[in-house]
């Protein structure tokens, strides 16, 4: 079976497990996918954006939602972005632990078999709108509750991180420039002691 992995790294000949900050495993792992539309969504710029920040929801049926938590962000995350789309082949097994539908990971090195390369990650991700794969939700078209439900992420996210006290956390400019309204509430409620 044909998996696909995600970057915008060049020349890949292997994939070699790594232990990834933004995975709920937290061993040593290749990870790759079923899915050429999901891979898409891993060619992240790290070292432009400094966070990693998917907002994306994956339906049983292998529909993926994009689900904005600030205006345009689908346009800042990936218009412009080129990267790899490495594909490799094998018996490898779904891993439900983490937390990525269409998920399989590997704990040796995976040879490539062939690649992609990405002009525009932000194009390529629509084309799938198109073919009715791709379902994306505009931030100033989401209801009241769905902005409570953001806020909470949010504000749980400085908190646990302590953003408020750690400029040097990778996502502190993120977060401030991003999320402007709910970095000053978390100010507030800090301030009065309910933080």
């Amino acid at each position: 079976m044909e998996y696909f992995h995600g970057t915008i790294t060049a020349g890949l000949t292997e994939l070699k497990p790594f232990a990834s900050p933004y995975s709920n495993l937290k061993e040593p792992l290749v990870y790759l996918t079923s899915k050429r539309q999901i891979a898409l969504h891993y060619i992240w710029d790290t070292p432009r954006l400094g966070v990693k920040f998917p907002m994306l929801n994956i339906r049983n049926d292998g529909v993926l939602i994009f689900q904005e938590m600030f205006p345009d962000a689908l346009r800042y995350f990936y218009e412009g972005v080129s990267g790899y789309i490495y594909c490799c082949k094998g018996d490898f097994s779904m891993n439900s632990a983490s937390g990525v539908p269409f998920c399989a990971t590997a704990s040796e090195a995976v040879p490539v078999t062939k690649y992609e390369f990405i002009k525009n990650v932000y194009e390529s991700i629509l084309f799938y709108a198109e073919k009715g794969t791709f379902v994306y939700e505009h931030y100033e078209d989401l209801p009241q509750w769905r902005i409570d439900i953001i806020r909470g992420h949010i504000t749980r996210f400085i908190k646990r991180n302590d953003l408020l006290h750690n400029n040097t956390h990778p996502s502190y400019h993120f977060i401030r420039e991003k999320f402007p309204q709910f970095w000053d509430e978390a100010v507030v409620l800090s301030a009065n002691g309910l933080f």
